[in-house]
């Protein structure tokens, strides 16, 4: 289970340090909420380097994931990174976990950010972690033993995945948690669920939801990440895997389904970087890094998120304007 709210507690005496130790700040840090968690591992009272000292340092090839909240992230420590003097080049929409993985181990990039969830379950296939922490070290043995590596600190926020339905059709059938779904059909016969290819064979996707919650009658339907809530609405699916700070459910036309079994692990996000990129760029890259990972709460993940994937703003615009705000930028 998540931990008690006695985190968030020390999240609050956190950012308030945080906001003492940095004076450049136009305001204060984003108040943590419910659903968010600090622990060891967290990146906490983290102040950005002052000054510029990236400048000289060899060029740094950052990558991200192909849906709007990567690329948020992705353009998040970049900006970061380059104010700070480092020469950084922003490798967008390289794909899903297995994906960028590749990218990663065979050279392609150099750095990205990743949910430690995927990199325990997608990626390395390991049994599911007891809880964050776990899940955490986990995710760091493998990075340092199999990709020679380095796992910054994680955020406070976690992305992780929902089964998503329309509002009306919850109401319908009374649906809850995502056993519900058997309600609709023999085991679930009458569901068509929308998700990314890679959600159809992954452990903790499809195969998951039929061994874990008895749902063997589901049918899925392979959409783009940008799809997915088009697909509900168009009635080509009647359920679709989403993400928990997904824009299109602060709305209320939608319903993320309780997860009792916790099928879907952990997914706190972390900058991973290769260890020959880290020693060379110096300790300021990942204070650098770690700085942007405390700002990032729940709240404030879901409403940059609804600004890129609701109102059509930019990425890189969405990003420049949360960072000027607190500071990491001038």
């Amino acid at each position: 289970m998540r931990p008690p709210p006695r985190i968030v507690a020390g999240l609050l005496a956190c950012l308030a340090l945080l906001a003492g130790c940095a004076g450049a700040r136009t305001q204060p840090p984003p108040r943590p909420g419910p659903g968010d968690v600090v622990l060891p591992v967290t990146a906490q009272a983290m102040a950005c380097p002052a000054g510029r000292p990236g400048e000289g340092r060899p060029p740094v090839r950052f990558g991200s994931k192909d849906f709007a909240e990567q690329y948020i992230l992705g353009e998040l420590y970049t900006q970061a990174l380059r104010a700070r003097g480092y020469s950084v080049t922003l490798q967008s929409n390289i794909g899903g976990s297995e994906v960028i993985d590749r990218a990663f181990a065979t050279g392609q990039i150099d750095a990205y950010a990743e949910y430690l969830g995927e990199i325990t379950s997608s990626v390395a296939n390991l049994p599911p972690s007891a809880g964050p922490e776990a899940t955490y070290a986990a995710a760091q043995r493998f990075e340092e033993t199999e990709r020679q590596a380095v796992v910054g600190r994680q955020t406070p926020f976690e992305n992780t995945d929902v089964i998503v339905v329309r509002t009306d059709l919850a109401r319908r059938y009374g649906l809850v948690g995502i056993g519900d779904l058997a309600r609709i059909g023999t085991a679930g016969d009458g569901v068509a669920l929308a998700g990314q290819p890679p959600f159809a064979t992954r452990p903790t996707g499809l195969p998951g939801l039929r061994t874990t919650y008895g749902l063997g009658g589901l049918r899925f339907v392979s959409v783009a990440a940008d799809q997915v809530y088009e697909a509900l609405d168009e009635g080509r699916a009647n359920a679709a895997d989403g993400f928990s700070t997904d824009g299109a459910l602060a709305g209320g036309a939608y319903t993320a389904l309780a997860d009792p079994q916790r099928l879907f692990r952990d997914q706190f996000v972390a900058p991973v970087v290769t260890r020959a990129v880290a020693d060379a760029q110096g300790p300021e890259f990942a204070q650098t890094l770690d700085c942007v990972s405390a700002l990032l709460t729940t709240a404030v993940m879901q409403d940059m998120n609804k600004q890129v994937q609701l109102d059509g703003a930019d990425p890189g615009q969405v990003a420049t304007a949360f960072l000027t705000r607190y500071g990491v930028l001038s």
